[in-house]
């Protein structure tokens, strides 16, 4: 391979760019600055992005500020190929590689995006990203990396990595002041203690009003919490040392909710039962008018410890980690009105173990090699002994009592029968109970050998065995103070959502090889082709929700998926421009899906789901003080073959199970065409830089609902951000402003919690749903001191 091949750089920030020869002539070409070395890790070693046959997005810590990183949304408005969705709290983030992703609302529904930080792999998407100071880069591995990285990974993988301790001391302010009252406060100060000992403790602290009015009650959707994280780096010896990483962070806020669209007899039934409506019935608005507010309360701790030793033509790596988790979701409006019908509680809480051990050799031997293993475990509970999860509440007996109403005009009840006789939704102080646990045990053994058969030609076979063991249980009580679950009705609200005595008790184990094989070849220095063939697996497991699910309806079987990728990476204009792009068909036989289906979620396998599309990355100087990114994304993905879809709203059932067949329809929020375009630009000015950075990203169109429901078709979107600043070596002063255009999108639609069930019950020929935007336009100045 080529080994000398030049180096060319991923920082852009000092800009300090030759202009190219392609527009002033060979003169100016030896003059002129070059892109750097990109180095990433996607292969578990360190490596030029230019020559891993993997298709990978990498960001830097420059990049990263350029940007003014705080979440992992930043990173997907600079790569087309992820999605990152939210909706209720910080644990329903979910995260999609090539469109390929799973409902964050179903916490035992494990990711199909795995998110490893600093090499330790996390169990919940949610957690963690926003929590981090001094990120030195990200990785956004597109595809399936079961190889190397093991566990739920079949859609990709996103790898952060944070500065470590430093030799010299380092110290860093940073203050944001923005729109609805934004206010952040980061820091972080590195430096030796000793020869061979060096810390680093870095803070943030974040708060932002809500950002959704309420008619009626608190607003929702505000930001409230800090993190701490401190580091030691310990040198044992020349070949051997030792780094520890010890992370906790709190949360406390009103979380996001639904604005809900409500149909017709919906609405009828809520004034009858004299609820307010004052608001207009429009789902994009961001209005809501909900009698009392949601709220968030959670903390998490995280420890990593790794260790490598440089041997004689030979590395050891050891990754330890333990991190947990406690979040308590209040959906005091979880009825989506003026009314007092519901509350619901929700507790999660977690705690993983992890150790991934690795040898690899460390020659330039034209034949390398890796080999480790990985173990994992992690309990999983879901339930509060201490708290109701749903109790029923004081406007309950009313809202059934106009119900009781309008079935006895549609025909439904007797005529004769007084709506106030019967609770038909329950009483004030109705209660159901979950509790709910998962222990999960995984394996895995993995190993990948390289061999270059010239400086031009390399080939790579990887394989893994996986085993994992899942045990899911779960317990449904019900304190019901009237009618209970009795028939005929039957429809007390507690009944559905925690029928008394349904529960579960089960183990299953899975196991599989899979494995890859890749092939590169160099046409020259800057031009790499490669090929790819790859296979991934992820385990089964059991629904393990509250609600009506039968024993037979829980467990879900494992997901297998085969890819094969073409790609071509390149460098030219005197390594002023590169491109990588890749072309990729992948199938997935047993996709695991979930939808919601207004009280209740569900699992279960597709047959098979295809995804085709091609990925182009590219970065390009323009001039001494100007380059630019241009990314894209073409993906198609489509059930290929579905018999048990969630139906929407008046569609009629294909099967007796209530399901509908989706043969040939694109997945929810699949977008087949995103893209962005980024130009950077810089201007000396006294003894730094004025600099400006523009980013423009465009999203087509797609389904915002699990059901696919024709009503949700979201149109194309267009979003515009800015940044402009003045720096040196030490002082950084930025104004920004994020979706300039103020343009609000839907992401996701659902069922209304309530209201489409009420609706199925007296025939309204339209649904109930609520919906999830975007968040509106945002200003603000951050600033900066480095030391």
């Amino acid at each position: 391979m080529y080994k000398n091949k030049p180096s060319v750089s991923f920082s852009l920030r000092p800009l300090v760019f030759g202009i190219s020869a392609a527009l002033l002539g060979p003169a100016a070409a030896t003059s002129a600055a070059q892109l750097e070395e990109v180095i990433v890790t996607a292969q578990k070693r360190a490596e030029d992005m230019q020559t891993v046959p993997v298709s990978v997005s990498a960001l830097t810590a420059d990049q990263l500020a350029d940007i003014g990183f705080n979440d992992i949304s930043d990173i997907a408005a600079q790569v087309p190929s992820l999605i990152v969705l939210t909706n209720i709290s910080p644990l329903a983030t979910t995260f999609r590689i090539r469109n390929i992703g799973n409902a964050g609302n179903i916490p035992n529904f494990e990711p199909a995006t795995g998110l490893f930080i600093d090499g330790a792999f996390r169990s919940r998407s949610g957690i963690g990203m926003g929590d981090l100071v001094d990120v030195s880069s990200v990785e956004v591995l597109k595809g399936p990396q079961s190889t190397l990285h093991g566990k739920n990974v079949t859609a990709g993988v996103i790898s952060v990595a944070t500065q470590g301790p430093t030799e010299n001391f380092e110290a860093m302010a940073e203050v944001s002041f923005g729109s609805d009252n934004l206010k952040q406060i980061k820091a972080y100060v590195s430096g030796p203690f000793s020869d061979s000992v060096a810390g680093r403790l870095s803070i943030v602290d974040t708060g932002r009003s809500e950002l959704i009015e309420n008619a009626a009650g608190p607003k929702s959707e505000g930001l409230n919490g800090y993190a701490i994280r401190g580091q030691l780096r310990m040198d044992f010896s020349d070949a051997l040392y030792g780094r520890l990483i010890v992370g906790y962070a709190d949360k406390d806020m009103n979380t996001t909710t639904g604005d809900v669209f409500l149909s017709d007899a919906s609405r009828r039934i809520l004034r009858n039962a004299g609820a307010s409506l004052t608001i207009p019935n429009d789902p994009s608005d961001r209005l809501i008018e909900y009698s009392e507010g949601s709220g968030y309360i959670g903390d998490s701790n995280d420890i990593i410890f790794t260790l490598e030793y440089s041997g004689d033509g030979y590395s050891l790596t050891s990754i330890s980690s333990y991190d947990d988790y406690d979040g308590l979701t209040i959906l005091s409006d979880v009825e989506q009105t003026s009314l007092l019908l519901a509350d619901f509680n929700d507790r999660q809480a977690g705690e993983s173990l992890s150790q991934e051990f690795r040898i690899a050799s460390d020659t330039e031997s034209p034949f390398s090699w890796l080999a480790g293993t990985f173990v994992f475990t992690n309990e999983f509970r879901r339930g509060d002994k201490d708290l109701p999860e749903f109790l029923a509440q004081q406007d309950i007996e009313e809202y059934g009592a106009a119900l009781a109403g309008e079935l006895i005009t549609r025909g439904v009840l007797p005529i004769n029968l007084s709506p106030l006789a019967l609770p038909l939704l329950g009483v004030e102080g109705d209660r159901g109970d979950y509790d709910i646990t998962q222990d999960t045990d995984s394996f895995g053994l993995f190993t990948k050998f390289d061999y270059e058969f010239s400086d031009a030609w390399k080939a790579a076979l990887g394989l893994r065995y996986s085993y994992e063991k899942k045990a899911g249980v779960v317990i449904q009580t019900t304190e019901l103070s009237a009618l209970g679950c009795v028939p005929p009705l039957n429809t007390n609200l507690i009944c559905l959502v925690t029928p008394d005595g349904n529960n579960f008790d089960d183990s299953q184990s899975f196991d599989a090889i899979t494995g890859s094989i890749s092939s590169s070849y160099f046409v020259n220095a800057d031009t790499m082709f490669y090929g790819v063939i790859s296979t991934g697996f992820k385990a089964g497991g059991f629904s393990l929700q509250n609600g009506t699910a039968t024993d037979e309806m829980r467990p879900f079987g494992e997901e297998e998926v085969i890819n094969f990728e073409l790609g071509a990476k390149t460098e030219f204009l005197d390594r002023r421009a590169r491109v990588n792009a890749s072309v990729f068909h992948t199938e997935y036989k047993n996709f695991q899906n979930a939808s919601f289906a207004g009280l209740v979620f569900i699992i279960n396998n597709a047959e098979l789901v295809t995804v085709d599309g091609i990925e182009v990355d590219s970065t390009i100087i323009l001039t001494e003080n100007m380059s630019t990114t241009i990314n894209f994304a073409y993906i198609d993905t489509v059930f290929d073959s579905y018999d048990g879809g969630q139906c929407y709203y008046g569609r009629e059932p294909d099967n007796d199970l209530g399901q509908c067949i989706l043969d040939g329809e694109e997945l929810a929020s699949a977008t087949k065409l995103k893209g962005n375009i980024a130009i950077n630009w810089r201007y000396p000015v006294g003894s730094g830089d004025i600099y400006t950075r523009m980013d423009y990203a465009y999203s087509g169109a797609a389904n915002a609902s699990s059901a696919l429901d024709p009503r949700f078709d979201q149109p194309a979107s267009n979003t515009l951000n800015l940044r402009l600043g003045w720096r040196n070596s030490n002082i950084d002063v930025a104004f920004w402003g994020r979706n300039l255009t103020d343009e609000i999108d839907i992401d996701q639609v659902a069922p209304a919690n309530i209201f489409t069930t009420i609706d199925t019950r007296v025939g309204s020929p339209v649904g109930s749903y609520q919906a999830f935007t975007s968040q509106p336009l945002s200003l603000g100045l951050t600033a900066r001191y480095t030391y």
